[in-house]
Order: C-alpha cells, then sequence, then structure tokens
C-alpha cells in the first residue's frame, strides 16, 4: 500500500511540473540541407558541434523576466507565467546565433516548442575565415555591387562538374535576364569557395527576379 501511495504521489508532481512549465528545444540546423556538397550551407560535423553547446535564453513578458541556459541537448523549461504571452529570444548577447520569436497568441497547448537557429550567419564566418580573399570578391554584397553596377553575371565554380543540359538552361537564361556567366579567377575549388559562389548566385538571381530557376 505504501508503494502504490508512492507511486501515485510521483505521477501527481510529474503533473503539477508538466502544468507549471512547457519544455523549449533549441536546434541548430542548416538553411540549405542537400545532397550535394557545394551546395549544402555547410558540413554535418558544424551542426553537430552546434548541437552540443549549450544556448543562453532570455525570456520576457510584460511583466516578467528571466534568463535561463539550455543543457547540451538545448533543452530549457519555459515557466508557466509566460505561456499566454512571451519574447524568447536564443543566445540574445551573440550576434551570428541569435534568434527571437515572440508569442502573441501564447505558446498554445503543446507540451514542448522547438526553436530552430540555422546556420546562415555562422556559415558566412566559417568560409570568409577559410577564403578571406576570395570572400571579398563574391559575397552577397559583392553581388549587389557588381548588380547595380551592370556586371550582371552567373558564376561556374572550378572543381565542379555541370551537365550539358543545365549549361544549356543556363545560357537561356542568361539571353533572356541579361546577363554573363564567367568562372572566377584564381579558385582553388574549395568547399568553402563553392559556398560562396552558390550565395553570390543566389543574391544576383534575386536582383535579377528570377523566381523559378527551371
Amino acid at each position: 500500500m505504501k508503494y502504490i501511495i508512492l507511486i501515485l504521489t510521483f505521477g501527481l508532481l510529474q503533473n503539477i511540473v508538466a502544468q507549471e512549465s512547457k519544455v523549449g528545444i533549441v536546434t541548430f540546423i542548416k538553411y540549405r540541407d542537400t545532397n550535394d556538397k557545394f551546395t549544402e550551407s555547410t558540413t554535418d560535423s558544424t551542426v553537430a558541434y552546434f548541437n552540443k553547446r549549450k544556448h543562453s535564453i532570455l525570456i520576457t513578458n510584460k511583466k516578467d523576466t528571466t534568463r535561463l541556459k539550455t543543457d547540451s541537448l538545448g533543452i530549457f523549461k519555459i515557466p508557466k507565467q509566460y505561456f499566454d504571452y512571451c519574447s524568447i529570444t536564443v543566445n540574445p548577447e551573440t550576434k551570428y546565433l541569435r534568434e527571437e520569436f515572440l508569442f502573441i497568441e501564447g505558446l498554445g497547448k503543446m507540451d514542448s516548442l522547438k526553436f530552430e537557429i540555422y546556420d546562415y550567419h555562422i556559415s558566412n564566418i566559417i568560409d570568409s575565415t577559410k577564403a578571406p580573399e576570395f570572400y571579398n570578391k563574391f559575397n552577397t554584397k559583392k553581388a549587389e555591387q557588381d548588380f547595380f553596377a551592370g556586371n550582371k553575371r552567373y558564376l561556374l565554380g572550378n572543381g565542379a562538374t555541370y551537365s550539358n543540359d543545365f549549361i544549356e538552361k543556363l545560357k537561356s537564361k542568361s539571353e533572356k535576364f541579361g546577363f554573363k556567366i564567367e568562372y572566377p579567377e584564381k579558385m582553388h575549388g574549395t568547399l568553402a569557395e563553392h559556398r560562396i559562389l552558390f550565395r553570390y548566385n543566389e543574391r544576383m538571381k534575386e536582383l535579377l527576379g528570377i523566381k523559378n530557376w527551371w
């Protein structure tokens, strides 16, 4: 009988704890996840590294503010006073891992919420460190400068293999949208360089107004 009472008490405490907090899960993910190593935003090892780190959490509403830390699995608990309305900022002091989530209508009925942090900024930092001169020539800001200076172009990377079908379609697009097809000078063909080129081309495509590439 004593054991039954203990089990019931433990279950009741679990229900109370569940009502008093919700679980938040921070996950670091690729903003572009493909099977192509030349266009993936970063490596699996980088994603694994950032998913093991502890993230700082800032939770605020109109009355209260609290600061928390996730564990090494990215898990933290959201106190009950923030269920109806709150702002949750992940890594508020870290420029390139900072992400804010606003819950105007509350956290809903789910017991757990996922907070996804994309690798876009971190990938930029890593690539600019590995290939600084190349990054300075072909980052997204340079794509904007080139576009407005009339230097509209799509850059093919050394070390990558392009199918005849891809090249033919690319030539057709260049005629329609008025851009050149070029190979950049002094490219070694590293993955960092290919990721930089991919972002350059993506920004150029946006500026050219190309919504559907094929």
